[in-house]
């Protein structure tokens, strides 16, 4: 019998994960490109790009479907360990597939060649991502593990990049304690998961049943990184080092946010499959309406604050020849309300219940879109062209999945916006105030952001925010069970 967590308490967590996220790039990256400089920036970021790639080809789709299809028989061991075995030989083979056409790509394409030496240190996050078997941590709503793991690896990794990167030409020692970094989290694995399930390999690998909807997510995987870091690969082919790197800023600002918001859906997805597994309609919908809630009043003030924020933060993350990938920093946070929503329908509906036929044809179509609209985009607009197509492709994938959605979910409840348009009208006039009367950059960000959550968070509770008075009186029920705890002790 597995112990069931509390959803409440998973997505504080990975929020608390995610937001580390925020706070570790925002003390390094400041430090990395004064030091190592756009151009040299922009070469491991091109170099992680292509690495990237190659990590999701290992996989091959079967995190996702591995996290579906193994929460809904966890309460069976040997079920557990017989797809589990699966899933892991599944990915053994496709890692040395993925490592020799890596070998092939560097010795064929000379761009990438270029960039070998990064590219072959990187490589290594290929294999610990394999031998990690990350998902399982997913499955069994590990989540505190995961953000403790994170917060640990990546002091460490903090500590190592302020102390041992002087100057440009520590851009290979960046990239060793960047790969270590990556991959510290996967090896330490090796070690926890075996608590839940042992490592055995297999060539019954059951394709006939696995083949099909692994492929479909691999596409998915591959199509959905190609929103990102397809901008980053043409701009290395049609412009500059240092755009490059002004570009993977704006970027990665852009990610950070959406895997934060996105925090709570993935949190949500191993219960959601459990529930469809038992056939438990109602908590399924309850869970979803609530979900979906939740990812409104989170996630359009914080496109608001990021919006009019975006300046500010890049003075922050970088010197000021960085400053003009601000504006398509700011066309990227109309990418984010579409990716977040797309992700509720694709992650939170479409693939748990085994439709991942019409989450991987909206991002093949997006994709191909993509990549179409970046050759013809960048060589105009440059990384502002490169933001366009992300807003575009998002847009496409939202549609399309809430669209493949309609049969698989109920009305909605409803759910009073006004209190919310409110609030973000009062965040949008704060951070505009604080442009105006606050001239201390880092007091600017802190008054702007402290200040938008308080008044925020004022507003929806008088309006009385379900989402805001639920998180309330839980905060409430906390106080009071610590009371009771410290009296009864007393």
């Amino acid at each position: 019998m597995v112990k069931k967590q509390s959803i409440q308490v998973n997505a504080i967590l990975n929020v608390v994960k995610q937001g580390c996220v925020i706070v570790f790039p925002l003390v390094t990256y400041s430090y990395i490109t004064r030091v190592l400089g756009s151009g040299n920036l922009g070469r491991y970021s091109f170099s992680d790009s292509v690495i990237q790639y190659f990590i999701t080809i290992a996989s091959l789709g079967v995190p996702t479907y591995a996290i579906r299809e193994v929460a809904r028989v966890r309460e069976d061991k040997e079920k557990m360990e017989k797809l589990t075995t699966e899933f892991f030989s599944i990915n053994v083979l496709m890692t040395i597939i993925s490592l020799l056409t890596l070998y092939l790509m560097v010795k064929v394409v000379p761009r990438i060649n270029q960039e070998a030496i990064l590219i072959y240190i990187l490589s290594i996050e290929i294999i610990a991502g394999t031998l990690g078997r990350d998902w399982l941590n997913n499955v069994f709503e590990n989540f505190f593990y995961l953000t403790l793991r994170y917060i640990v690896i990546q002091t460490i990794s903090m500590i190592l990049i302020l102390t041992l990167v002087k100057s440009k030409n520590d851009l290979i020692l960046y990239t060793c304690i960047m790969m270590i970094s990556y991959s510290m989290n996967y090896i330490l694995n090796i070690y926890f998961t075996r608590k839940y399930l042992p490592y055995r390999f297999t060539f019954h690998l059951n394709l006939k049943t696995h083949l099909k909807p692994i492929i479909y997510l691999f596409c998915v995987s591959i199509a959905a990184m190609i929103y990102v870091k397809s901008d980053i690969i043409i701009l290395g082919f049609f412009r500059s080092n240092s755009e490059v790197g002004v570009y993977s800023i704006a970027s990665n600002v852009y990610t950070v946010i959406k895997s934060l918001l996105n925090a709570v859906i993935v949190v949500a997805i191993p219960r959601i499959s459990v529930y469809l597994g038992n056939n438990d309609r109602k908590n399924y919908m309850s869970l979803l309406s609530g979900l979906r809630n939740v990812l409104y009043v989170f996630a359009i003030p914080s496109i608001i604050g990021l919006f009019f924020l975006s300046k500010d933060i890049l003075a922050v993350l970088a010197p000021p020849s960085f400053a003009y990938g601000s504006n398509s920093l700011r066309i990227l946070c109309i990418a984010l309300f579409f990716t977040v929503i797309g992700c509720f329908y694709s992650q939170a509906v479409l693939v748990p219940n085994r439709n991942e036929k019409s989450y991987f044809y909206a991002t093949i179509i997006s994709g191909i879109v993509n990549i179409c609209l970046n050759f013809v985009f960048i060589p105009i607009w440059g990384l502002n062209g490169a933001a366009i197509t992300t807003v575009l492709a998002e847009i496409i994938v939202m549609f399309i999945c809430r669209r493949g959605s309609e049969a698989y979910i109920d009305t909605f409840s409803s759910m009073k916006m006004m209190p919310l348009i409110i609030g973000c009208i009062a965040i949008a006039i704060i951070c505009q105030l604080c442009q105006m009367f606050v001239t201390s950059l880092f007091l600017r960000i802190i008054i702007s952001v402290f200040g938008s959550v308080i008044v925020y968070g004022i507003i929806l509770l008088v309006g009385k925010n379900e989402v805001a008075l639920n998180g309330m009186n839980m905060i409430k029920s906390k106080i009071k069970k610590y009371k009771d705890t410290f009296y009864c002790e007393k």
